[in-house]
């Protein structure tokens, strides 16, 4: 992997049975509007103090200093307005989100995705895994101003009932086989990845989500419901919606 100045992921390979875009799959696009509701403005309270580069600028730093080369840490966010929408789509195209259910983030960066999914939508525990430990480390920081900043206007029923967790460790050697909703920015996975976070997706509720970028989980296990474009912090990439079934 190259530490140029840009982190966009680069074409990744194909494995049988996905197909990385789709022409016909249609747009989710940022909408403007997001960022005037009340948890557009909670999830400004938290990261607008971050230039919009800030992870990716962290993540490289960690990377160049340890010598990391795996492409799967490329760095990339999906965007709050966008992911805004694709929790609406499952709402109102595929039986909705479970309230009070557990979403969880392999491979948060700095835990938008995981912040994002708390003030959305009714969730009693939202947990982030990274590897990295300075993106780690800020997700620590973004607690803090959670707690001391948005905390306090979110209303005594859903800021005693929340939970939050971020996990400094490899998905792959911890249990979160109790999530509701899984997310994956997987662009960048690696094939071998992929199919070792699809054996543990088995491992979840039948009627789990599992929302994946570029590449989706694979097996019998997993029906996909839709595939649909999204805009990331470098562009656009195919959003897979698959839900865990009983086969």
């Amino acid at each position: 992997m190259s530490d140029s100045d840009s982190d966009a992921p680069i074409d990744p390979p194909t494995f049988p049975g996905l197909t990385t875009s789709s022409p016909q799959a249609p747009s989710i696009s940022a909408l403007a509007h997001h960022n005037d509701t009340f948890p557009g403005r909670m999830y400004h309270k938290i990261y607008g103090r971050y230039a919009s580069d800030y992870g990716k600028t962290v993540s490289r730093g960690e990377r160049k200093r340890e010598g990391y080369i795996s492409s799967t840490l490329t760095y990339g966010e999906v965007l709050f307005e966008t992911f805004a929408e694709l929790f609406r789509v499952v709402e109102e195209r595929h039986g909705g989100l479970p309230e009070g259910g557990v979403f969880v983030d392999v491979g948060c960066g700095i835990g938008k995705p995981v912040f994002a999914a708390a003030l959305l939508h009714n969730f009693r525990k939202c947990v982030g895994i990274e590897i990295l430990e300075d993106l780690y480390k800020v997700c620590i920081e973004c607690m803090k101003t959670y707690t001391n900043e948005v905390k306090p206007n979110l209303g005594e029923e859903k800021s005693s009932n929340l939970q939050f967790s971020f996990l400094n460790n490899d998905a792959l050697e911890v249990d979160w086989s109790d999530a509701d909703v899984v997310f994956m920015n997987s662009t960048c996975f690696t094939q071998s990845l992929m199919i070792d976070l699809s054996y543990a997706c088995k491992n979840l509720k039948d009627g789990a989500f599992i929302i994946t970028t570029t590449r989706r989980v694979i097996g019998p296990s997993f029906l996909l419901l839709e595939e649909i474009k999204m805009e990331e912090s470098w562009g656009d990439a195919t959003v897979y919606i698959q839900q865990r079934v009983q086969r």
